[in-house]
């Protein structure tokens, strides 16, 4: 792979101009390409950020020459078909969060990734912010003595527009996936996956059916980490 890394970014909403904005900041990294389902958008979005090359669909970024990486950055119903595309044609991939929309295309997605040797992460930038790095490695040296409980909570107030990506079930919306995963990383992180039996979850729906609120409790069999 060449010193510099050849990105891609597939879907150019609000996230992909953030991603594309930051990717500026990082040494020998920059954008490539870019894909949407508008040629005309993939064009504009090319220009300002200063992507060589601009697809008006998400097959072409497959055959584009000299990309080492691609960033799904589509709504989260797109993130698996989307990967799909990449991971067959042997490209490092990194899906925006959620990685998937439930167990079954995630395992697609990550066997299609071994088959084709080609590297696949979920975008969940919390886990690298160095603040949460130090927080962990300081938990499994001991420093604060035995854990026993993570608590965590995250939500804010906003409009209730079911046109929108939050609220429209059409686009993967609700609590869960928008910003639950990150109180779930946190646990993850700290204790690893508790047994299926050991979840439980509550929800409140809007009237189109996506959770507005959502809470869950994971219980393990022995406390105390590390």
């Amino acid at each position: 792979m060449a010193s510099t890394i050849n990105w891609g970014i597939i879907g150019l909403g609000r996230i992909a101009r953030k991603f594309a904005d930051d990717l500026k900041r990082v040494p020998n990294a920059r954008l490539h390409a870019v894909a949407s389902t508008d040629t005309s958008r993939a064009r504009a979005f090319a220009d300002e950020f200063g992507a060589t090359h601009a697809y008006g669909n998400y097959e072409a970024m497959a055959n584009c020459p000299n990309l080492d990486v691609v960033y799904i950055a589509t709504p989260h119903t797109l993130h698996a078909a989307a990967a799909m595309i990449t991971l067959n044609a042997g490209i490092a991939t990194l899906v925006e969060k959620p990685f998937a929309m439930h167990y079954g295309e995630a395992i697609r997605m990550v066997e299609t990734a071994r088959r084709h040797r080609a590297f696949l992460m979920e975008a969940l930038w919390t886990r690298f912010i160095p603040g949460v790095q130090f927080a962990l490695d300081q938990a499994e040296q001991g420093a604060v003595g035995p854990i026993h409980t993570v608590k965590s909570d995250f939500g804010f107030r906003t409009a209730p527009d079911p046109s929108s990506r939050l609220f429209n079930p059409a686009l993967g919306g609700g609590s869960l996936l928008d910003i639950g995963i990150y109180p779930t990383l946190l646990a993850l992180s700290v204790f690893g996956k508790p047994e299926d039996e050991h979840i439980q979850a509550a929800a409140t729906f809007t009237p189109a059916g996506v959770d507005e609120s959502c809470a869950f409790s994971f219980q393990y069999p022995e406390t105390g980490w590390p």
